[in-house]
């Protein structure tokens, strides 16, 4: 299903290239420089994901080196790009236990994080909403924000249902409440260092697109990555956010460009996670978290 899950993303990506052949034009084109400049912005959201986790662990007390938590949250993030809705990145606790990390009180702060950051991303997303289709349309947003919103309560508080198995990850959770101003100040600064990464790749495509007009449409167009039915939203995001992107720019092979870019430029960042893979002492059991 897996491999099926990724044929399907990178056939629907080929199939737009196809269609949308000038796509190719831009891309060859784009400014290299710009480009970099994009991934260094990319590498600087890892740098403040991997930090959050590492202020969190020791405000609750909990040794870490920001060195050991920052190579264990590439690795999640990197196989967040290749597993549908980017539920990879929920691996990072097992590579943050081979550094004698506990694995649950890393996941507690990540979900904490996650809940709180996707509350970001509906409210920038409503943004982008509003501004391309008009405040009619704003009630698309209305689930999505209530679910993000009840999963902070949930994390937070003591609200049942009261499971078991993540029991003593909750429990870390509402120990980051404590800190939710820095949360949502991290958040909100992914949000810029991802919107200057959008802006830096319009520039290498030489298109007209504002750095405010970067910052609307990029939480938008990044929720299409959490969409489950493949990896990392692959196809789905290239195809959504080209025609989103196009809207502002008059050109969909322009937006499809753009949003190809913008997983290579993600992907670059990301890939020396991949090095952790290769450690043989490793063991991939996800499940074990819940036990």
């Amino acid at each position: 299903m897996r491999g099926l899950k990724i044929a399907a993303g990178a056939g629907i990506i080929v199939l737009l290239v196809l269609f949308f052949r000038d796509s190719v034009n831009y891309i060859l084109s784009a400014n290299p420089a710009f480009f970099a400049g994009s991934v260094v912005c990319y590498e600087i959201l890892n740098v403040l994901l991997a930090y959050r986790i590492h202020h969190l662990l020791r405000s609750m007390g909990i040794k870490s080196r920001f060195a050991d938590v920052f190579k264990a949250h590439l690795a999640g993030m990197i196989a967040g790009d290749f597993t549908p809705g980017r539920a990879g990145y929920f691996s990072t606790p097992v590579f943050a236990s081979a550094y004698s990390m506990d694995s649950k009180a890393v996941m507690g702060t990540i979900l904490s994080a996650q809940a709180v950051e996707m509350v970001v991303k509906v409210f920038g997303a409503s943004i982008g909403i509003v501004y391309l289709l008009g405040l009619n349309e704003l009630s698309l947003i209305v689930l999505p924000f209530l679910i993000s919103a009840i999963a902070v309560m949930y994390l937070w508080t003591d609200m049942p249902p009261d499971f078991e198995r993540i029991r003593m990850i909750r429990r870390y959770a509402r120990e980051t409440k404590k800190n939710a101003v820095f949360i949502l100040g991290i958040s909100i600064a992914g949000w810029v260092v991802v919107g200057v990464q959008w802006y830096l790749i319009f520039r290498a495509l030489g298109l007209n697109v504002s750095f405010v007009q970067s910052m609307i449409l990029q939480p938008l167009g990044t929720l299409l990555m959490f969409l489950p039915l493949t990896p990392g939203g692959m196809g789905l995001f290239e195809s959504g956010s080209g025609f989103m992107v196009s809207v502002v720019t008059g050109s969909i092979s322009a937006g499809i460009a753009h949003s190809i870019l913008v997983r290579a430029s993600t992907i670059l960042a990301d890939i020396p996670g991949i090095t952790e893979f290769r450690k043989e002492s490793r063991e991939f059991r996800i499940q074990e978290l819940f036990s």
